[in-house]
């Protein structure tokens, strides 16, 4: 056995020194960049996944989708956003899902069959999560399913309208009302040119309401702005003032412009003697 040399190890100590040191800092080293390197390589998979599903998911464009709602061709829009986004200003008929597992169950249960044309909106900085809606929908067999390219962002820059939910301090300078006094004083000379829009559910409907009304529930009131006449002045009304403000102020987004809250509503209908049928 090879005896150790002293001589050897005092004349190398610091080279040996070094090389310990180098090894350490090395050592080190890789475990600090190895994580980063790591990360990297993760982040690389995942966007070229982004990619793949960008472009595996068919999308229409703000052009195409302005010309079928100009063109009042059946559409199912939903909306991707929070509620407090989509409440200050969504696309008229939108309806409001949050993205995520259950999102084809809930479009089933709104009403959509699986031919339906279904468009995906959100506020279109995340293209990877409309993307990934359509292609999920599609999945489940809702096969015209497309996301809006752009969202809402695009939708709003480009100057389309918006309809809001009737909460902010702007909504209120859209709502306009009329009593019952002068509402009378306008019918006394017939009613041709007034309309009541009854915003409540089909069964209190049914229970009683003022004559010639038609029923608009509010959930469904801006896919129904087809049965609203454009000449005709528009007198709304629910189950109280705050609902029937909504109703005005989409009705106001919607380019209904001649359109008034029945002040104190049905109950002051009611209260000045005002007629209820029943159906």
């Amino acid at each position: 056995m090879q005896k150790e040399n002293p001589e050897f190890y005092r004349k190398n100590q610091n080279k040996i020194f070094i090389l310990g040191f180098v090894l350490i800092l090395a050592v080190i080293s890789w475990s600090l960049v190895r994580p980063i390197i790591f990360k990297n390589t993760q982040k690389e998979e995942k966007d070229s996944k982004i990619n793949e599903e960008i472009l595996k998911a068919p999308l229409i464009t703000l052009k195409e989708f302005s010309e079928k709602i100009r063109d009042n061709e059946k559409l199912f829009i939903v909306d991707l956003r929070n509620a407090g986004d989509f409440s200050a200003g969504h696309i008229a008929g939108a309806i409001n899902f949050l993205p995520g597992t259950g999102l084809a169950d809930q479009i089933k249960k709104a009403g959509a069959e699986n031919t339906t044309n279904i468009v995906i909106v959100n506020k279109g900085e995340n293209v990877f999560e409309a993307a990934e809606a359509a292609n999920d929908i599609i999945a489940a067999g809702f096969v015209n399913a497309k996301y809006l390219r752009g969202g809402i962002t695009d939708w709003r820059n480009e100057g389309y309208t918006l309809v809001s939910g009737g909460n902010s301090p702007g909504d209120q300078s859209k709502i306009k009302k009329i009593t019952v006094e002068k509402l009378a004083s306008e019918l006394s000379g017939g009613d041709e040119l007034v309309q009541f829009i009854d915003i409540r559910d089909k069964e209190k409907f049914n229970q009683g309401h003022i004559p010639r009304s038609i029923n608009l529930p509010l959930p469904h009131l801006e896919s129904n702005q087809k049965a609203i006449s454009p000449v005709k002045k528009a007198v709304v009304y629910g189950e109280n003032e705050e609902e029937a403000s909504k109703a005005a102020v989409i009705l106001f987004d919607l380019n209904f412009f001649n359109v008034y809250v029945l002040d104190g509503g049905l109950a002051s209908w009611k209260n000045n003697n005002g007629k209820i049928v029943s159906d």
